[in-house]
């Protein structure tokens, strides 16, 4: 009895030995879920890629090379703190956040820069390693940057009055370039396209343009001397033609509002010949111009800002 006692005794298991591995593994879990809510990720994170911020650049383009300023920003530097000094004020760039926003510089930097750049050239990922930042600032100074020129756009975009000194400069500007009788023509119209990334969902045949790109139309009316935008028109498909798509302006439908008497918006032959639209003269089908019509286009051939627009 003793030996089968003490046989059984040697062979037998306690619960201790049976919950022992089984507290092992529950430390375990305790630690692992320890961890995971102090570092609050999963795994570890990969090294973050180096920055090499640019824009530190820009100051030293403005001041000796306004050429390579212009070439990222697409503006003068002085364009640049005009427009600066005009939106710094907005209420879009100011929170009661503990995270404060970039200066209105940078963001404004990086709005030109990515509104100046199409296609593969201008990812978010190269904007955001060329100023520095998050692909998430990318897209909030895009976003607050154009809420607050939005908010300008009628200051920006109007006519000139008939006493005003862009007119003025205007007119004297046209007459020294031609002659005293063309100082009227104060105005300068013409069309571009903007490309688009692929072609619409809808309609896509429409928006292939004559450059053999989908795009969009745009009319722009300006002022000669300072080339300063006063009206446009966009949102045509690409392929629809400058005479139709200068029908949407608003100089098309308030000319005689908006011209003073005696004064006209130059264009090229593609728009229609009016009392206040001045083209050159285009040439018969099957047919010649006659003398004067050819002096009148060799002299319209000389302005200076029609060869530097519309060329």
């Amino acid at each position: 009895m003793t030996g089968t006692s003490d046989s059984s005794s040697d062979g037998s298991i306690s619960s201790d030995d049976i919950a022992l591995p089984y507290d092992c593994l529950r430390d375990t879990i305790n630690a692992l879920r320890d961890e995971v809510k102090r570092a609050c990720v999963l795994h570890k994170p990969d090294e973050p890629p180096p920055r090499a911020p640019q824009l530190h650049m820009l100051v030293h383009h403005e001041e000796h090379r306004p050429h390579l300023f212009r070439q990222k920003l697409r503006v003068n530097p002085e364009i640049f703190d005009d427009i600066l000094d005009f939106i710094s004020g907005h209420p879009i760039f100011q929170n009661q956040s503990n995270n404060l926003q970039l200066p209105v510089s940078i963001q404004l930097a990086i709005f030109l820069n990515r509104a100046g750049h199409y296609g593969n050239a201008i990812t978010l990922e190269d904007v955001a390693q060329w100023a520095g930042v998050s692909v998430g600032s990318v897209v909030n100074c895009t976003n607050c940057v154009m809420i607050a020129v939005l908010d300008a756009h009628d200051q920006f975009i109007c006519f000139p009055a008939d006493n005003s000194e862009d007119a003025d400069l205007a007119r004297k500007f046209a007459e020294s370039c031609t002659c005293p009788e063309w100082k009227g023509g104060f105005l300068a119209i013409d069309g571009s396209t903007m490309n688009l990334f692929t072609k619409p969902g809808y309609f896509g045949e429409t928006f292939y343009d004559r450059k053999s790109k989908y795009s969009l139309g745009c009319q722009a009316v300006i002022l000669p001397h300072n080339l300063l935008i006063v009206d446009y028109s966009l949102g045509h498909p690409g392929s629809v033609h400058d005479a139709f798509a200068f029908r949407s302006t608003r100089l098309y439908e308030e000319h005689a509002d908006l011209l003073p008497d005696d004064h006209w918006v130059w264009a090229d032959s593609a728009y229609p010949l009016e009392p206040w639209c001045i083209a050159p003269f285009k040439k018969p089908r099957n047919g010649r111009l006659t003398k004067d019509q050819k002096t009148f286009n060799y002299h319209l051939s000389k302005v200076f800002f029609l060869r530097f627009i519309f060329q």
